[in-house]
């Protein structure tokens, strides 16, 4: 057993594994397949804006200069060169180049006054050329000298002189392909960090999963001997806690059941009538589990086969376990009460239960779901505020609970349900009517046995565990009462609580005289 399990983990386990690793490199393929292809032209743009701006920066710094002051000049060219490798010519009108720092070698021709060392400034071919309002000229231009091709700015910064700040755009394209390089440099690296974290991630994530598919199989086989051992705090961890508890509570419910039908083995066909019960009872219980647990298992599946990497996939997946998980620990709540109630093992609490106060308070409960469905609840208040009946307020609230959001679960939009009461020489009667759809003549005698739905899908579509009703009338028949059923198929239904008059011997002392 314990191999074949090991053999099931590994293999969900790989099946998980690789579907999580053939994912993330088919993105992060894409992904720099995108990056080399897209980032050496976006990166030259921006480069580009960005020389264009400190070219324009720097001829503005140029454009301050002292030309009568020689070492200045000389300084802040140089400076220019040095910090940008930017290359800056000084021209007059005539063209004669005054300063120069091409080729990183700053050349002052201003102070030689021989016409032998006269240079002329250099006109470029022009690609594209832009011309701003304060005179300032932007180009893209090639040099006949060397065929190189230029990003330079220009300006007529006095009278007779001219300035030029320029960049080889190829010193562009080197920044752009080395940024480009660093960036899929860094991609490599967050992908192989992606990779560790991943294997962390599945590792952590992928056994707590098995582990809870497995111990659903077992439930489902009513084997609730396993427990999960997982101390997490995130959802994993909630699911576990819930898993662990419904397991304790079914397993708590048939174990009553167990030792009750031990305590009848005396009797023989007692016994046989309580082995046929249980049967019947186990019956009902594994095909109202079925539903979830196969909901459970086949979503946990899913979670291991690759959806958990989606998020907001996974959540909704966990979000659909819980909800079964709730609604199977519903289900072992109202198993545990009628097993109690089958025991004689509930105690009531009598208190004086003011009939008015307790109508109001369940309406009040109730209204927005019926104004939910456009519903009228019409309450009508018994004339007499100080009557009262003696009972566990909290038992038989759950009855009218139960009678009252069944009437507006199971009626149409639009429907009306009134609470109104009524009485005779021995009983106060408490009634819940509606113009629901109403029950037929063949079903209305069976809605108080366990597990029995007029409509089954609907009922379990709504939540129902087909135990309500018949938690309420060992409820009602435990005080004393009854809860009985009036309807009409197509018309509506009546549920009536039936309380016995003169019941203040039930009441301690305190409470009588309250």
């Amino acid at each position: 057993m314990e191999w074949g399990t090991s053999l099931r983990f590994n293999g969900l386990k790989k099946k998980l594994w690789f579907n999580i690793f053939t994912r993330i490199a088919v993105i992060f393929a894409v992904f720099v397949l995108v990056l080399s292809l897209s980032n050496v032209t976006l990166l030259v743009s921006f480069f580009s804006a960005k020389e264009k701006k400190a070219l324009k920066e720097q001829l503005a710094q140029v454009e301050t200069l002292d030309f009568n002051d020689t070492t200045t000049v000389i300084s802040a060219l140089s400076e220019i060169n040095e910090k940008f490798n930017f290359d800056v010519e000084i021209y007059n009108s005539s063209g004669r180049i005054l300063y120069t720092t091409h080729g990183g070698q700053m050349m002052d021709y201003f102070s030689l006054k021989s016409d032998k060392f006269i240079m002329t400034h250099e006109e470029m071919s022009p690609i594209k050329s832009e011309t701003f309002g304060d005179g300032t000229v932007f180009e893209t231009a090639v040099r006949r000298f060397d065929k190189n091709e230029y990003l330079l700015c220009r300006k007529q910064i006095a009278n007779n002189l001219f300035a030029e700040v320029r960049i080889q755009k190829k010193l562009i394209s080197n920044s752009a392909s080395i940024a480009n390089q660093f960036m899929i440099f860094v991609s490599v690296i967050c992908f192989l960090l992606s990779i560790i974290w991943v294997l962390i991630f599945a590792r952590q994530f992928s056994r707590p999963i098995a582990e809870m598919n497995e111990i659903t199989e077992d439930m489902a086989k009513l084997n609730f001997n396993r427990k999960l051992k997982i101390d997490r705090q995130d959802e994993i961890g909630q699911l576990a806690s819930s898993v662990n508890a419904l397991s304790e509570s079914l397993n708590t419910a048939l174990t009553e059941l167990t030792e009750t039908n031990a305590k009848l083995r005396d009797d023989i066909e007692e016994e046989r009538r309580l082995d046929a019960m249980r049967r019947g009872f186990v019956a009902n219980v594994s095909h109202e589990m079925r539903t979830p647990l196969t909901t459970i298992k086949s979503y946990t599946e899913t979670l291991m086969y690759g959806a958990l990497e989606e998020k907001d996939v996974a959540m909704d997946f966990l979000n659909i376990i819980n909800t079964e998980t709730d609604r199977m620990s519903f289900l072992v709540r109202d198993l545990l009460q009628l097993s109690r109630f089958d025991n004689r093992q509930v105690q009531f609490s009598y208190k004086k239960v003011f009939i008015n106060e307790f109508i109001s308070e369940n309406v009040r409960q109730n209204k927005i779901h019926a104004e939910n469905k456009h519903q009228n609840l019409i309450l009508e208040l018994y004339h007499d505020d100080n009557a009262y009946v003696v009972a566990d307020r909290d038992r038989v609230n759950q009855v009218i609970n139960n009678i009252t959001t069944n009437a507006i679960k199971y009626s149409p939009e639009g429907a009306t349900i009134r609470i109104f009461v009524t009485e005779d020489s021995k009983y106060y009667k408490i009634s819940v009517a509606d113009t629901g759809m109403g029950i037929s003549k063949e079903d209305l005698p069976r809605i108080f046995e366990r597990f029995y739905r007029v409509d089954k899908a609907r009922s379990r579509a709504m939540g129902g565990t087909g135990l309500g009703l018949a938690i309420a009338k060992e409820i009602m028949e435990g005080h004393g009462g009854k809860l009985t059923a009036e309807s009409e198929y197509g018309k509506g239904t009546t549920m009536t609580m039936w309380f016995l008059k003169g019941q203040e011997n039930k009441l301690s002392d305190e409470d009588e005289f309250e």
